[in-house]
């Protein structure tokens, strides 16, 4: 045993007495809530190995360094063999060996199964590294001091030395099982990282097989099945071997690690020794035929969805040869990549946002200044060449081809701005280096490194105008936070995503903080004008009952049913305490309709010139408070002014004698702004507040579709059936670019009203938009609203990722 080796098993053996005690707590309080579960005998049973355990839980921290030393001394000093005795009960002499005996054999070995399945990804690399410091020419897990049969013997003889209760150690080790893979995969990591350390190199697996039947294992043990074939045989069970996966079946890639990424070697590091040979006695090759590149793309879709059968299969040596070659072409190489064009950038600044033409980007375009090193293509391309040549397992290569195609996609989404585009190709170096450590991480919809690229595209959709003050004030942080992630080398989990995803939400909340106030009056506004309008509908409906109704003149008829309503339903909703007639609003209809009732009025002019200046005051009192114009009624005024005539000229004769009046001009009613059915009426204050937008300020706009735009109709104005049918299609939350106010806005629709007869956009800094049907449908037609495609933009280019791959880069 070299002193490698022995290093590693002492840090293990100084590591064992927290371990235990670690083990001990956490399996005493297993046990206390078993026995709350539990009734009876069993109830008692447990709660006296709980206590047992707890008190043996200083003498348990004691003993174990010893047991496990006294171990690892045993493995040191056995020679190479498939199996012995301490790991395996020998299948002829059952027969001689105590029932106690075998019992403990069996809870040790399904201790050790289960630690071993729990622990495959932190064992399969320290295997790998512990059989090259051993010496051995491939992977041999059972040859590995500090497998978990190793760990599991030892607790089992060290719990049985007092002799307890026979039942208590089977029923603490089950309760220890999930505490004990816990502790050993930290012991397995500090081990793994110790070996590198050392410059231990990887071993591999070697691969055989053969037509012929096989041959019956030695007695004394199994033989090792080849770890990338079919069915493993049963393995012993001191030094329990993992199965391969099998054919059909997808395994978790490794979460990376930190020793070497590379072929296998037989030997140790600088023997002189040669590649592994990849073929076993058939001509099975035990290593992945992969390209280096363009990995065709519905495999990779495949590998997202599903994952990839061959996922942990290792590389074949002509993979790195390929890689080695193309790494150094590409260092070798002068960057002779066009620089970042700003002026060609500012070119297009005086063209209206909405009919800018997309700029082209993708992975091998050249980024601004501001990107650092990374904003030459080579560098990114060097990162990832890199990281293929440390890649041990065809998934890490998958992954890392599903990085760089997918950022090509996102790329060439012409719904994003180019800035953010370019924002998400600079992120590609810490993309590619966590899809070493999770390389299907765009598989998972809430994985922090996908959301971070989702969040940051859907919240561009808020801007069409790379160049505005707002959008800037956006991009800045993003490419800080994207940047500050690429200096992480290597990134080991998505913990610096999620910190940086969750830093960049927190600084839009509070932005959309500010926004939300005035947002919600302006919604609350909306949303009473729509109250009040259902409400004077349903009041209308009821005072068309009215006797008193029939024969009245036509406009006082519209009046009381439109207009009066509205003033009833207003002051019920204002002042709902106050009853079914808050300010007599419905009390003053009677005399309303009987002074306009020439017949009435003539019998008794006494009342009619008391209640007539009543009315009069009334009226126009109701509609100040509903917010109406003066000019909004004066048509009404006048057309009651000439119906309440003959009964003021018989006044006004006996006022001035028998002189007869002159006779007024005809009244001529001014046209009424036309409503259209289910529109609530809104008065000019609120119309003001919600920022309505009554009609085209301009002329029509370009016809040509700007990219990110929804198709419109190549000639003419859209019918009306594709206006209907564009206005069907609005939803709660979707973009549009707006013209309003001289100027494009992408404004967001916040609400649509039941009926879709009134509509509120929000565009930035919370400032409101709305509109009627009618509005809508004219700035639709006249090109002046246009609807948005905002579609998940990380979905998208998941879909696309079976089209065929870009053109190779002139490098890896």
């Amino acid at each position: 045993m070299n002193q490698t080796v022995s290093r590693s098993m002492g840090e293990a053996v100084g590591a064992s007495a927290r371990l235990i005690e670690k083990c001990v707590d956490q399996a005493v309080a297993s046990l206390q809530q078993a026995e709350s579960a539990a009734t009876g005998e069993q109830r008692q049973l447990l709660s006296d190995a709980w206590r047992q355990l707890l008190n043996q839980r200083v003498a348990f921290r004691n003993r174990f360094p010893r047991s496990l030393g006294t171990a690892f001394e045993a493995e040191a000093g056995e020679r190479p063999r498939a199996a012995t005795p301490r790991d395996e009960l020998p299948t002829l002499s059952l027969s001689l060996v105590d029932d106690t005996e075998i019992s403990r054999t069996i809870e040790t070995s399904r201790l050790a199964q289960q630690l071993t399945a729990t622990l495959e990804r932190p064992l399969h690399e320290l295997d790998a590294l512990m059989s090259s410091a051993l010496g051995l020419p491939t992977i041999q897990p059972e040859r590995n001091p500090l497998r978990p049969a190793v760990y599991a013997q030892a607790l089992r003889e060290m719990m049985v030395e007092d002799h307890p209760d026979p039942a208590w150690p089977a029923l603490w080790l089950r309760h220890m099982a999930a505490p004990l893979a816990q502790e050993l995969e930290q012991v397995y990591k500090a081990q793994t990282h110790f070996l590198t350390l050392q410059r231990v190199s990887a071993a591999n697996y070697r691969l055989r097989t053969s037509a012929s039947p096989s041959r019956p294992a030695p007695l004394g043990g199994m033989s090792r099945p080849a770890p990338l074939g079919g069915m493993s045989q049963p393995a012993p069970l001191g030094g329990m071997s993992r199965p391969a996966p099998l054919g059909g079946m997808s395994q978790p890639a490794p979460l990376g690690g930190t020793g070497p990424r590379g072929p296998a070697w037989h030997g140790q590091p600088g023997s002189g020794a040669v590649p592994l040979d990849p073929f076993g006695q058939s001509g099975f090759s035990g290593f992945a035929d992969l390209p280096v590149r363009n990995v065709e793309g519905g495999r990779l879709q495949q590998f997202l969805l599903r994952g990839e059968p061959q996922a942990h299969r290792p590389l074949a040596p002509s993979y790195y040869a390929q890689v080695d070659a193309e790494l150094r072409a590409l260092e070798a190489a002068l960057d002779e990549a066009q620089p970042y064009d700003e002026r060609a950038v500012r070119r297009q600044l005086h063209v209206p946002a909405v009919d800018r033409q997309a700029r082209q980007v993708d992975t091998d375009s050249p980024l601004p200044e501001d990107w650092g090193r990374f904003k030459a293509a080579r560098e990114r391309a060097l990162v990832r060449g890199r990281l293929k040549k440390e890649a041990r397992e065809v998934g890490q290569v998958y992954g890392l081809e599903v990085v760089r195609r997918l950022v090509d996609r996102v790329a060439d989404d012409p719904r994003l701005l180019a800035p953010v585009r370019e924002a998400i190709v600079g992120l590609e170096p810490s993309l590619l280096r966590l899809a070493m450590v999770a390389p299907r991480f765009f598989s998972d919809a809430e994985h922090p490194g996908r959301l971070l690229v989702e969040r940051v595209a859907e919240r561009s959709f808020r801007h069409n105008d790379e160049f505005s003050v707002e959008f800037q004030s956006f991009l800045g942080p993003v490419a800080r936070s994207f940047q500050r992630l690429n200096e992480i080398d290597p990134v080991e989990s998505a913990d610096p995503f999620r910190a940086a995803l969750t830093d960049l939400q927190a600084a839009w909340a509070a932005q959309d903080a500010l926004d939300d106030e005035p947002q919600r009056k302006v919604l609350d506004a909306v949303q009473f004008a729509e109250r009040r309008q259902h409400e004077a509908d349903r009041i209308a409906s009821e005072f068309r009952q009215r006797s008193d109704l029939e024969g009245v003149d036509e406009a006082v008829r519209e009046f009381v049913l439109g207009s009066w309503a509205l003033v009833v339903a207003h002051s019920r909703l204002t002042q709902p305490e106050r009853g079914i007639d808050p300010g007599g609003h419905i009390a003053v209809i009677t005399d309303l309709l009987w002074s306009v009732k020439r017949d009435l009025t003539l019998r008794d002019p006494a009342k009619a010139f008391e209640v007539i200046p009543r009315v009069l005051m009334k009226l126009r009192t109701g509609l100040t408070m509903l917010g109406q114009q003066p000019s909004e009624s004066e048509g009404f005024f006048l057309q009651l002014e000439a119906l309440h005539r003959p009964v003021m000229k018989l006044r006004a004769r006996h006022r001035h004698g028998s002189v007869a009046a002159p006779e007024p001009p005809p009244v001529t009613r001014p046209p009424q702004p036309a409503r259209a059915p289910d529109e609530p009426w809104m008065g000019p204050q609120e119309l003001h507040a919600a920022g309505f937008e009554e009609g085209p300020p301009t002329g029509p706009a370009p016809l040509a579709t700007p990219s990110g735009h929804a198709p419109l109709e190549e000639s003419g104005q859209l019918t009306a059936q594709e206006v209907d049918a564009m206005v069907e299609r609005l939803s709660t939350g979707c973009w549009v670019d707006l013209h309003a106010r001289q100027h494009w806005r992408r404004a967001r629709l916040k609400w649509a009203s039941e009926k879709r007869t009134l509509f509120l956009f929000v565009s930035h800094g919370g400032q409101p938009h709305s509109m009627t049907r009618r509005s809508l449908q004219k700035l639709l037609r006249e090109r002046l609203l246009r609807l948005v495609d905002s579609e998940a933009v990380v979905p998208r280019a998941l879909e696309r990722l079976a089209e065929s791959a870009p053109a190779p880069a002139p490098a890896a």
